[in-house]
């Protein structure tokens, strides 16, 4: 079995980068329970954390997207947000109060979101045709970054420098004008296309499964089964371990040819059934089988849904982001929803809310919405479009 991968320097700075971006980023969620015996605080107060987080990113991303269009290089987009970064997270670690935190999330965020999205697009810039297995491959990258959370700050300032001395792939030259109109004929597609739509809709639920799911999953481990601090990491970690497992299938089926809604569909009920079963299971093999599951089910969608997006706006990388940006409110709002949600009802409550996930992608599979169709179709419309987009400019 032969996977194609292309491995020139830019692409594998570019991958490395996505994974010491969540090696530093995904500290705070595996270690909330050490966090909060540093700085007390209450369900609320770690929902309304992330969501303060969340809106900064909201308010920022999508802007600094639509920017790297019109730039002939995102290169210094990333140097800068990891600059950021690298202060915002010394800032949260040195915090003992809440209003330190706040501060801290709010720069986090956006700087994480930042870097990320734009090697995101760079990388689909570079291999356009391969936006689905570049994106599972950067998922690899990006849970590994999970999964070696707890190490030094001081790498990212290396990458940084080294980021410097390379070039970032470059979108084809146009007048600035014709820019303009392109990455807004881009923006106006989603109007003519429900199809893409629906992958844009698709794309929000993994969120659900993410830092979100990983905080409060390890609140309930701690609260409701009395696990310390040290148990509490190791089974987290065991989770996004799962996580490789579930990227190397994705990688097999996607060489299969099995179609994308199928590996939707069922990895959904998967999930559902595990999460389902993590509530009710006080045994400690169960719930790191189940664990597992949940981890190395829902980190598939993160390429499938987010790939089809990016395959239906070919040539505007950045426009696809801010389009997948739009799910930006439900991350504003997740967090605090999930913490008065555990705070009022209980942990329970609050973990199975997050359960809305599975439901909602097998809703959308099973609806038809998400069945194949061509992006070259999207390709015509995204020239009409364009066309009278530079008409009435």
């Amino acid at each position: 079995m032969r996977f194609p991968l292309r491995l020139s320097p830019i692409r594998l700075l570019l991958f490395s980068t996505t994974l010491l971006i969540q090696m530093i980023s995904a500290f705070p969620t595996i270690g909330l329970p050490l966090l909060r015996h540093q700085v007390p605080m209450s369900y609320t107060h770690i929902g309304l954390l992330f969501s303060v987080g969340a809106l900064a990113s909201m308010v920022l991303e999508p802007l600094v997207n639509v920017l790297s269009d019109l730039t002939s290089s995102k290169k210094y987009w990333v140097i800068g947000a990891m600059f950021v970064l690298v202060g915002a997270f010394l800032m949260a670690g040195l915090a003992h109060s809440f209003t330190v935190l706040l501060i801290s999330f709010a720069l986090l965020y956006p700087a994480h979101d930042i870097a990320e999205g734009v090697v995101q697009t760079a990388l689909v810039d570079d291999n356009p045709h391969k936006s689905t297995r570049t994106l599972t491959r950067l998922a690899y990258f990006g849970n590994s970054g999970d999964f070696l959370a707890p190490v030094t700050v001081a790498i990212r300032l290396c990458v940084a420098f080294v980021t410097l001395f390379h070039h970032f792939p470059k979108v084809a030259d146009h007048e600035q004008r014709e820019q303009k109109s392109r990455v807004l004929a881009g923006l106006r597609l989603v109007q003519h296309n429900p199809i893409l739509f629906c992958w844009v809709v698709m794309a929000i639920f993994p969120i659900f499964l993410d830092e979100v799911f990983r905080s409060f999953a390890g609140l309930y481990l701690q609260d409701m089964l009395h696990m310390s601090d040290d148990q509490v990491e190791v089974l987290l970690s065991i989770e996004t371990g799962a996580g490789f497992a579930g990227l190397l299938l994705t990688e097999i089926l996607l060489w299969l040819r099995v179609p994308k809604h199928w590996m939707l569909l069922y990895s959904a009920i998967i999930v559902f059934f595990s999460m389902l079963s993590l509530l009710f299971t006080h045994q400690l093999w169960a719930m790191v089988v189940e664990l597992c599951l949940t981890g190395a089910c829902s980190i598939a969608w993160f390429p499938l849904a987010r790939a089809q997006v990016y395959d239906r706006l070919p040539g505007y990388s950045g426009a696809g982001r801010a389009l997948l940006s739009l799910g930006a409110p439900v991350n504003v709002i997740l967090p605090s929803v999930v913490g008065f949600i555990a705070g009022a009802y209980g942990i329970v409550a609050g973990v199975g809310f997050l359960m809305l996930a599975p439901i909602g992608i097998f809703v959308l599979v099973v609806s038809g919405l998400a069945r194949e169709h061509r992006p070259q179709v999207v390709q015509e419309v995204l020239s009409e479009t364009l066309s009278a987009t530079q008409s009435s400019v």
